[in-house]
């Protein structure tokens, strides 16, 4: 009788686990994945994405990005490998020039992570003139960033060959076998050219208020993924915040230095750097400095007829998730 009532027990017990397992995932939220290109990890305004990812303020808002590292996310993007990109200013005014239907959706940086540096051997920006400078791809904003340092220091843009090279990681490569004479290199890659002795000769505090990152969907998907992109939004601004209190710094670095693979040294003065710089925004996204790449494009004949950046840029989902 004994064997029996425990028999009964045991089998009670189980249905009882089952149904409350059930139950429990049931209620869990569900987890959306977003597939993102063009967040590379070593450039300095990915950096408070990976912090969503890792501190978990994505997890908290029930979503997990999977990240893919690409020079050509606006392509795929476009053909819908990507749901979100990491993206330059000039990308998305000439996809949607061109007829692609996206939308601009949060302004990552405003302030370019960029530093002039020189090539081995060379030591002053007058010694430029008639020499090839390595850029992103033409047009871009770094060449943009180029054309308005030379400029300023008297350089004739027109003796100037820009060569299109790819990421800073790649320009670094060329300066170091001088390929090029100058480029600009993001944060930590500038610390490294200075170490091996190059000569660095501007930055982000010598440059003024700029469209640099910006993320991007498509609108169509957007418009059937709002909330997602207001969760997106909303954990970016809070690992942004997160990143700029000093006390977080320590955990910072050890959060980032293995997903860049830099050493310790270098991720600790491009991250002190960064924040220091202000690189990231914590602004509402603005058509005023979108349009300054656009105006440039269309200056530079990269753009046939002027473009209206208001038209691809929306505020209303950093405006939910941040009120």
């Amino acid at each position: 009788m004994r064997s029996k009532f425990l028999m009964v027990l045991a089998v009670l017990v189980h249905c009882l686990t089952g149904f409350y397992s059930v139950a429990i995932a049931a209620s869990a939220p569900s987890v959306v994945q977003l597939n993102a290109g063009g967040f590379g990890a070593d450039a300095v305004s990915s950096w408070p994405v990976y912090v969503a990812q890792e501190k978990g303020f994505f997890a908290k808002e029930g979503v997990q990005l999977n990240f893919t590292r690409s020079y050509e996310q606006m392509m795929a993007l476009i053909g819908g490998s990507f749901d979100i990109i990491g993206e330059a200013a000039d990308g998305p005014i000439l996809a949607a020039d061109k007829g692609a239907d996206i939308l601009v959706v949060y302004d990552l940086s405003r302030r370019p992570s960029q530093f002039m540096v020189l090539a081995p051997g060379v030591q002053t920006v007058s010694e430029l003139k008639e020499k090839t400078i390595g850029v992103w791809k033409i047009p871009s904003t770094d060449q943009l960033l180029t054309k308005k340092f030379l400029a300023k220091n008297g350089i004739d843009i027109n003796t100037i060959k820009f060569r299109r090279i790819g990421g800073s990681r790649d320009r670094f490569a060329a300066l170091q076998t001088r390929q090029i004479s100058a480029t600009v290199l993001s944060t930590a890659y500038a610390f490294r050219a200075q170490e091996e002795g190059m000569k660095v000769v501007a930055s982000p505090a010598d440059w003024e208020t700029f469209p640099w990152t910006f993320a991007v969907v498509r609108r169509n998907w957007a418009e059937a993924n709002r909330e997602t992109i207001v969760k997106y939004v909303r954990a970016v601004y809070r690992a942004t915040q997160w990143l700029y209190e000093p006390t977080n710094y320590e955990e910072a670095v050890r959060i980032l230095t293995p997903i860049t693979k830099f050493d310790d040294k270098t991720m600790r003065w491009a991250l002190r750097g960064s924040i220091e710089q202000k690189i990231y925004n914590l602004e509402k996204p603005s058509a005023g400095v979108f349009q300054v790449a656009a105006e440039w494009l269309l200056s530079e004949g990269f753009l046939s007829k002027p473009f209206d950046t208001a038209k691809i840029l929306d505020t209303k989902y950093f405006e939910q998730a941040i009120k």
